[in-house]
């Protein structure tokens, strides 16, 4: 316990430093979805479906909302890869945007007593789609890498998790100079290291309730080789509401004796 209270001191004592940066964006969301999961072959390979809507702006306004479908398999001891597609609606200030998502994922998880310590490495792909070509030029992968510790505290139904996820992304910059020539550059580097800390209550079979305070430092190297908006520091935390359907997918077949 004391390791990982040390491990929730070291990722957070930068907060109050962030914190009195004037550009600092602090808000607080509400996340809510529906996932449907199915588990086969002993829980090795794993299917699920995902509806989530994110509310920004201290929960007043619709973030984005997307579908998603993903499956992972175990397939050696600890090691699980995965994948998935992401269908996503932002709101922007113009209007709705449609974006495309494709993931992979490898994982590998592992216990010390009480702590439980996974780690993921995710290759995504998003891109922006409608009727304009433009919205084709801007492709952006990302690989992510995190590392996540839950604590099982005895007898606490609010068993805390610290999760540290780094991104290296990688996009096409297009800029017009002239019309109609646009030319197009690969920007490449760190965008931004993100800390989570938080926990989960699972309420029935088929309500959770959890919550987490986050912490995102965007690197100003990146965000200016990509000419984007000033990297700004954000601050906000999250109260998610879920419902799963795990537990209403079992099979109906009833076992037949065996044959003598």
């Amino acid at each position: 316990m004391k390791k990982f209270l040390l491990c929730i001191y070291i990722a957070f004592i930068g907060s109050p430093l962030i914190a009195q940066d004037s550009t600092v964006v602090r808000d607080f969301e509400l996340w809510t979805g529906v996932s449907a999961k199915k588990s086969f072959l002993d829980n090795k390979l794993k299917l699920g479906l995902n509806q989530e809507f994110r509310f920004n702006d201290n929960s007043t306004r619709i973030n984005n909302y997307f579908t998603e479908l993903e499956a992972s398999y175990k397939f050696y001891g600890n090691f699980e890869a995965g994948g998935g597609f992401r269908y996503i609606r932002n709101n922007t200030n113009s209007g709705y945007k449609n974006e495309n998502r494709f993931f992979v994922d490898l994982g590998y998880g592992h216990k010390f007593n009480q702590l439980k310590i996974d780690y993921r490495l995710r290759y995504q792909n998003q891109r922006e789609f409608s009727s304009s070509n433009d919205d084709l030029l801007n492709p952006t992968s990302k690989f992510r890498l995190k590392i996540k510790l839950d604590y099982n505290i005895k007898n606490w139904k609010l068993d805390p998790y610290l999760a540290i996820e780094s991104f290296y992304t990688t996009t096409l910059n297009a800029v017009s100079y002239v019309e109609p020539i646009i030319e197009s550059s690969r920007v490449n580097g760190f965008e931004k290291i993100r800390f989570t800390l938080g926990t989960n209550y699972k309420i029935n079979n088929l309500m959770s309730l959890g919550g987490f305070y986050r912490i995102e430092k965007e690197f100003k190297s990146y965000f200016n080789q990509a000419l984007l908006q000033v990297a700004q520091p954000q601050i906000y935390a999250c109260l998610e509401k879920r419902y799963s359907l795990s537990g209403k997918f079992k099979s109906s077949r009833k076992q037949q004796p065996p044959i003598l």
